[in-house]
């Protein structure tokens, strides 16, 4: 009998846990998908980009003559580089963060 009062008891505990913990959960705001956040993730991606590129200007002209082949060269060329230079790759794409950031949390 006290096993089962035990039992009962850790089972009516349990159940006010996860009965408390719901509604904070499903109350969590979700992401702030809006045209005006968008906005910001682009502008704030858009001063990085620049400010990155402008302290790298080798990437700055292997992307530039990226864009002077043809369109089924790019893709090749472009993931050589992304092999040969994969640290630069990187930062760019830390620079990239907060459009990267949005897209995920809005477009899945």
């Amino acid at each position: 009998m006290r096993r089962i009062a035990a039992t009962l008891l850790t089972a009516t505990a349990a159940l006010t846990t996860l009965a408390a913990a719901l509604p904070a959960t499903a109350s969590a705001a979700p992401a702030q998908c809006t045209v005006q956040n968008r906005a910001a993730a682009r502008a704030a991606a858009a001063t990085e980009v620049a400010a990155y590129l402008a302290a790298h200007p080798d990437l700055t002209a292997e992307l530039a003559h990226i864009r002077t082949l043809p369109k089924d060269q790019r893709k090749a060329e472009r993931q050589a580089y992304r092999r040969a230079h994969p640290d630069l790759i990187a930062g760019l794409r830390g620079a990239r963060r907060p459009m990267i950031d949005y897209r995920h949390a809005c477009h899945r």
